[in-house]
């Protein structure tokens, strides 16, 4: 699978004079527990440029889901909240819409593809009955016929035989990876201008998990300016399909910078610990690199570094003060102590956690 094309264009991942698609601001998501409240996203902010593929990576419990499913207001309410923050796009501030409004954006031009296709489709309607009411609720003009014809048109487009004759069988007739297929058609039935992937090759083999990205960074190249947010536990995709990667843990960014930053030159202790992780050819019979301890229990995280009851570089101040997001000169953003000699200032008019690398 090839890299990214934007990648290659624009190998920094320079914001230039471009204005950001979708801009979220100091983002806090909680959660009404028993025994108090879970910050499951504390805070976190980022941009998503127009034709880019932004990856966001963590273990599970670092917040990403929450942080996606924030973006669309899709949070549970109770027992979860937005608490705080600004997610604009478009130029308006999604999380003052109306829920009618709301509901005009969802599939319109923002869509997801969720985790569990097998939860995410009704089990009790055909692939076909969900597929064209998806068209005519945001097409209300629609006849049945167009979004029928629209919606076999797109089941083709990712690649499921005899598309009309499946239109009538039911989710649990279709394979796991056939069902992640459906779950794309579905996301791209109007033509989204943002699509949101929440681990879309989770379960599925290697061969299925190459032809699920293939296909949906060809589909994105086919509308102009469309982008991405792939979320993943899974840095072999990240390293092939994105352009820049935010790494999250705690329920805040840790690190972000350009592909080539991030797994040639990591500097958060996080994020080195994920990628000695990975199985390497270089690394023959020896036993793989493990994180000691824990993901620590969101309702009894660390007072400073979120990081830091698992690090292995840690000193006294990473237990008492949690860092910064530094920014780094070659762009890079990490939220470490043992960087801060290294930090460049920031201007005054941009967020201390934007992820926009800056212009060489």
């Amino acid at each position: 699978m090839e890299r990214d094309e934007n990648a290659a264009k624009n190998p920094d991942g320079a914001a230039g004079d471009r204005a950001p698609l979708l801009s979220v601001r100091d983002l806090a998501t909680y959660f009404r527990v028993e025994g108090g409240v879970a910050k499951a996203v504390d805070g976190i902010s980022f941009d998503v440029m127009p034709g880019e593929v932004l990856g966001i990576v963590g273990e599970s419990g670092s917040g990403k889901s929450v942080a996606s499913l924030s973006i669309l207001r899709l949070i549970p309410d109770p027992p979860g909240h937005i608490a705080r923050g600004e997610i604009r796009y478009g130029g308006r501030d999604l999380l003052k819409l109306s829920y009618q409004e709301m509901r005009s954006i969802r599939g319109n031009e923002i869509a997801m593809i969720f985790q569990e296709p097998m939860t995410a489709l009704n089990p009790v309607f055909t692939i076909g009955f969900q597929l064209i009411e998806t068209l005519r609720q945001h097409h209300p003009q629609m006849s049945k016929q167009e979004a029928f014809e629209r919606a076999v048109l797109r089941l083709e487009q990712v690649k499921i035989p005899d598309a009309a004759k499946r239109m009538r069988d039911h989710p649990h007739q279709f394979s796991g990876g056939m069902r992640q297929r459906v779950m794309i058609a579905m996301a791209l039935c109007c033509n989204p201008q943002l699509l949101i992937a929440d681990e879309p090759t989770t379960a599925l083999d290697v061969t299925t998990q190459a032809q699920i990205m293939e296909l949906m960074l060809t589909l994105r190249a086919r509308r102009e300016g469309g982008s991405i947010i792939l979320i993943t536990h899974d840095l072999a995709v990240v390293a092939e399909t994105c352009r820049r990667v935010i790494v999250m843990y705690g329920g805040k960014i840790q690190e972000v910078g350009t592909v080539d930053q991030i797994f040639s030159s990591p500097r958060h202790p996080y994020t080195i610990g994920l990628l000695e992780s990975l199985p390497s050819a270089q690394r023959g019979k020896d036993r793989l690199h493990t994180i000691p301890g824990n993901v620590p229990y969101i309702m009894d995280l660390p007072t400073g570094c979120k990081f830091c009851t698992r690090c292995e570089k840690v000193i006294d101040r990473c237990h008492q003060e949690e860092p910064e997001l530094h920014q780094l000169k070659n762009g890079q953003l990490v939220r470490c102590h043992l960087v801060e000699d290294e930090a460049v200032k920031v201007s005054g008019d941009m967020p201390s956690t934007t992820t926009s690398a800056p212009a060489p």
